[in-house]
């Protein structure tokens, strides 16, 4: 059971981390994503007030639940996109996301329990953000490196396109509509009014957050370390004007070959429409649709 929740202000915080946290002097790594491997749970950077924040370092233990107790915490004053924020009220460690060894991505809220001998958190809460991608087979396709940005060559599968355009337009509140800012023949994946949007810079035009071209091939909006997960993956590459003209990352999705390939595929588009509208919604909770022919010709 979790000890009662205790009332602190975030200057007691600040000064619990100064005076009893390790600080680390090595060279950290500055990156958005927290990690675990080998039973340590790595923050690359944590808010704790507008002026302080910290990187840790957690030993993970199993008792009767999961603890995290802290082993080092260094104070950076270098500004970097941050993993997560300390709430001094609630006492809690909200986690943006969190990478296991398997590819899992999680967010996570952690809760202090002890402060004295050690800094012991437990899981108050956690949710699946991001399953893992296997890495795509065969060579990586070629496309242009400018714009128009699209896929050179591409074959499409007839019935693999249908399937895919099945799957997205079942999902809650995406329209099929002529896309606004691609070429002739692309149809965007276009929000209705009814969807609450809760990141519109990543919209590509009005309500479209991703469109479908000719070849079966796709443009979505990604969360910046997703997007570089499905180009390290080969499901994608990055839009050459990812960080210049565009927001956090634009990605082109190669167009997919059988079920196998689309899986993976949906997933990133489901990835997009979670990015935008702030839900967590499974890519398994839409699958392949019972009248799919059992053997696809390439």
């Amino acid at each position: 059971m979790h000890l009662p929740v205790r009332i602190v202000s975030t200057v007691r915080i600040v000064r619990l981390f100064a005076a009893t946290l390790v600080l680390n002097s090595s060279s950290w790594a500055l990156a958005d994503r927290s990690h675990i491997e080998s039973d340590t749970l790595t923050i690359p950077r944590v808010n704790v007030s507008k002026s302080e924040a910290y990187e840790l370092v957690f030993r993970i233990e199993l008792n009767e639940e999961y603890e995290f107790v802290l082993e080092q915490a260094k104070e950076l004053t270098e500004e970097s996109s941050t993993s997560g924020t300390y709430a001094a009220v609630a006492q809690t460690l909200i986690l943006n996301q969190i990478e296991i060894d398997n590819g899992e991505v999680y967010t996570a809220t952690l809760e202090l329990v002890t402060q004295s001998p050690q800094v012991v958190f437990k899981v108050q809460s956690v949710d699946l953000v991001y399953t893992a991608l296997t890495t795509r087979g065969g060579v990586r396709p070629e496309t242009t490196d400018g714009v128009p940005h699209f896929q050179i060559g591409a074959e499409p599968v007839p019935d693999v396109v249908t399937e895919m355009y099945r799957r997205i337009f079942s999902l809650p509140e995406v329209e099929q509509q002529e896309s606004v800012t691609s070429f002739s023949g692309t149809l965007c994946l276009w929000l209705s009014d009814n969807a609450n949007i809760v990141l519109s810079d990543a919209l590509l035009g009005g309500r479209e957050f991703g469109h479908i071209h000719p070849d079966g091939s796709l443009h979505v909006a990604l969360e910046l370390e997703r997007a570089n997960d499905a180009h390290e993956a080969c499901w994608g590459v990055i839009h050459p004007w990812t960080g210049d003209r565009l927001w956090e990352a634009y990605v082109l999705l190669y167009t997919p070959q059988n079920l196998e390939e689309l899986d993976s595929t949906f997933q990133l588009i489901v990835d997009s429409y979670n990015f935008v509208i702030g839900q967590n919604i499974q890519a398994t909770d839409y699958p392949q649709s019972f009248y799919f022919p059992s053997k696809v010709h390439l």
